[in-house]
């Protein structure tokens, strides 16, 4: 059976960005529909699903970083491509904390723009994909057992729990808490501290950190900027004083390293 074509809503107040964008992704196949403000897109996002946003920043009235929360709120799994222009770069990646997928320049080439869209869905469709999975293991496991649906954390190797002093990570489940707490993280979050917690008490440089969280590949100084808002959010949810971290450390100039917070007590 033929898989149906990923949704892309396409939403830019400038008319030619509207139709050159919209019909570069429909010559590749997907299912296109395009908006002019906002408040059209909510409109339209509220009556059907997407796999794919692709918002300009500076929309009229309300902006693309704006369209995100209230679309995020709607489908948490969304992707999210933030469409900029060269001056607006800086309030792009501010936004990139919501669970934004990446950022494009609107000068990008036609093979960036494809490039990116198809590696944005193909990472939602893996996360619907395994949010699938494991709920029907849930339930088969529930079923063998007669156990109750809700459930202390398995221990077997199969759930791939990772322990950072009071950090636990479950790359599995797709949760993280610290102590007893369950972290209320987006999926940019999760996958970057995921990251840190694969390689805990080791230096992860800015580009190894973007590649591993984001799969994009950038120079130093760039990926920093789109490390770091990041790494700060991250810090006000699991850090006691995220003035001062214990857990996620900065080595300067290079990068992060998640450590057991011992350190620095």
């Amino acid at each position: 059976m033929n898989q149906s074509p990923a949704r892309v809503l396409v939403v830019d107040d400038e008319l030619p960005i509207r139709l050159t964008m919209s019909d570069l992704l429909r010559r590749r196949g997907y299912d296109v529909q395009i908006a002019a403000s906002g408040e059209e897109a909510l409109d339209i996002i509220f009556q059907r699903p997407f796999d794919l946003l692709l918002l300009d920043l500076k929309l009229p009235q309300m902006s693309g970083i704006e369209v995100a929360q209230r679309a995020f709120e709607r489908q948490p799994d969304v992707a999210v491509i933030i469409l900029t222009g060269h001056g607006s770069l800086d309030s792009a990646i501010e936004g990139m904390h919501l669970g934004v997928f990446d950022y494009l320049l609107k000068t990008s080439s036609p093979q960036e723009v494809l490039a990116r869209v198809t590696a944005a869905i193909q990472k939602q469709q893996e996360q619907r994909n395994q949010k699938r999975l494991l709920q029907t293991l849930h339930t088969v496991v529930n079923e063998l057992h007669g156990a109750p649906e809700a459930q202390a954390a398995p221990t077997n190797n199969n759930d791939q729990w990772i322990g950072v002093g009071n950090l636990q990570i479950s790359m599995w489940r797709q949760t993280a808490r610290l102590g007893e707490q369950i972290l209320n993280l987006t999926p940019t979050e999760f996958r970057m501290l995921g990251c840190l917690a694969q390689q805990a008490g080791q230096v992860m440089s800015y580009q190894q950190l973007l590649r591993c969280a984001q799969g994009y590949e950038a120079e130093s100084i760039e990926a920093a900027e789109l490390v770091k808002p990041h790494i700060y959010h991250l810090r006000q949810k699991i850090e006691p004083d995220s003035a001062n971290p214990r857990y996620i450390l900065t080595v300067r100039g290079t990068g992060y390293v998640l450590t057991t917070g011992a350190e620095k007590e």
